[in-house]
């Protein structure tokens, strides 16, 4: 069938004096060359072979997105090529997500933290704020101006501590009030700043033992010896590193 439209073709094109079997001869031997093979053809029947058709390999490797998500059990149910790497695509969408979200609290915090360190050091160069600290401090303190911690320490290293707490405890409270963690004000209580510093449970849980310590002191009249002095003296390292970490925001 194949030969005789080849066959055809050839008369066509051979010269009006050329024989129909020379026509049939050039058909065949042009379509059973040893180095032209033809899935199409079947030299046997001279018919048209059967060819199976099947999907290319990498059309299966192609996800098949849509709005509602992946397709987690297929339509079968089970689990494909498919399934697993919409999987992993969809994990690695969130785990960029998750990184994005870090990074962003990360830069805002920093910011802030930056702000409220400018903020606090051109308020401490104000001697209206200055002043207004003062005030707000315990007498004993006001009593005797300056550097709060190194009067603290001096009084430390004299065997003075029922003194030197309560320096100690005006030194953390002007600090935070120079990092705007707190408001220094003469009509508050110290359980009011420690609700001012709100979620910056690291500095609560640091503050708290020196603001008993110094009631107990101031209001009470009570003795405080050496160790319980010591035990607030010595997380001073950890308080001047929570103030330059923003207060460690829970």
């Amino acid at each position: 069938m194949i030969a005789a439209y080849l066959c055809l073709s050839a008369a066509l094109l051979l010269p009006a004096q050329a024989a129909p079997e020379e026509a049939v001869v050039a058909g065949r031997k042009a379509v059973d060359r040893w180095w032209d093979d033809y899935p199409w053809y079947n030299d046997a029947a001279d018919d048209v072979r059967p060819i199976d058709v099947s999907e290319p390999w990498y059309t299966r490797l192609q996800w098949k997105w849509n709005w509602k998500g992946p397709n987690w059990g297929g339509a079968g149910g089970g689990w494909s090529g498919n399934t697993i790497l919409e999987w992993i695509a969809w994990i690695v969408i969130l785990l960029l997500l998750g990184v994005l979200i870090y990074v962003m609290i990360r830069v805002i915090r920093a910011r802030i933290r930056r702000h409220a360190t400018v903020a606090g050091e051109e308020e401490e160069a104000d001697p209206e704020a200055e002043h207004r600290r003062v005030e707000a401090l315990p007498l004993p303190a006001r009593q005797r101006p300056g550097d709060l911690l190194s009067t603290a320490r001096q009084l430390y290293q004299e065997g003075n501590y029922r003194e030197a707490i309560l320096y100690l405890f005006s030194h953390q409270l002007v600090e935070l009030d120079k990092r705007q963690f707190i408001h220094l004000d003469r009509g508050k209580t110290n359980r009011q700043y420690l609700r001012e510093l709100g979620r910056r449970v690291d500095l609560r849980r640091l503050l708290e033992p020196t603001m008993v310590a110094f009631e107990e002191v101031f209001f009470g009249n009570h003795g405080l010896d050496r160790g319980r002095f010591e035990a607030c003296w010595s997380r001073m390292g950890d308080f001047d590193r929570l103030l330059a970490e923003g207060g460690a925001e829970a």
